[in-house]
């Protein structure tokens, strides 16, 4: 922990991270890779499109934004995770200051845990080429509870994992799904990071503070 956060406090005592924008820097190889692959099956979808829906699953984007079902959506899903598998997920990087901040609550023994809308072996593979698996008491993923974010289950399911509860935790994220899931599962903070979305946009699904990147996150999760 650097000398300013030494006589610092966690507000939290537990936190769950989104992933995808969040803590990795994964934003432009998802949405390189879900061009890539949307397009090669036919449908024409632009970047300005594609932000729009992001957020929730792949199938679930795919259905929202082209009215695809399940059956249809799916070999466009199983070309997206071998494409990203392949050729995207091997340059992920992790988002500035995320190494700060997970030190800092690891220094603190805040119990942590991810919640991503991926697959659940496609979240442990991003947080282990970062070398993030010991930070971690649990990756959940989008198959890992009976739904994904935005619906609670996920969070509660990492709760239980980590002994916490909803009045205690916070949620950080960067999509309408992570705002809403933590709002409906009650947390005390739910921490929405702008840049995909706007402030007004995460504290109108969510949010009960928006920061600019991950160092004001950190002044979130801390006092003094």
């Amino acid at each position: 922990m650097s000398a300013a956060n030494s006589a610092a406090t966690a507000r939290y005592r537990s936190v769950i991270f989104d992933l995808d924008g969040t803590l990795a820097d994964t934003e432009p190889l998802v949405i390189g890779c879900m061009l890539e692959t949307i397009n090669a099956h036919g449908h024409p979808v632009d970047k300005e499109l594609l932000l729009k829906y992001i957020g929730p699953p792949l199938p679930v984007m795919l259905h929202n934004m082209l009215g695809l079902n399940a059956e249809q959506a799916q070999p466009i899903y199983m070309d997206y995770l071998r494409r990203y598998e392949d050729t995207y997920m091997p340059r992920t990087r992790p988002l500035p200051g995320a190494e700060a901040l997970l030190d800092a609550l690891c220094e603190a023994d805040v119990p942590m845990a991810v919640v991503t809308n991926k697959r659940e072996d496609a979240g442990r593979k991003t947080v282990e080429l970062l070398g993030w698996t010991d930070r971690f008491e649990t990756i959940i993923g989008a198959d890992t509870a009976s739904d994904p974010k935005p619906h609670p289950a996920p969070l509660m399911h990492a709760l239980d994992i980590l002994n916490g509860e909803p009045e205690t935790s916070a949620m950080v994220g960067d999509t309408e799904s992570d705002m809403g899931a933590g709002k409906n599962a009650k947390f005390a903070g739910v921490i929405g990071i702008v840049g995909v979305r706007d402030d007004e946009y995460l504290r109108r699904y969510g949010a009960t503070h928006t920061a600019e990147d991950l160092a004001a996150v950190q002044g979130l999760l801390f006092t003094g």
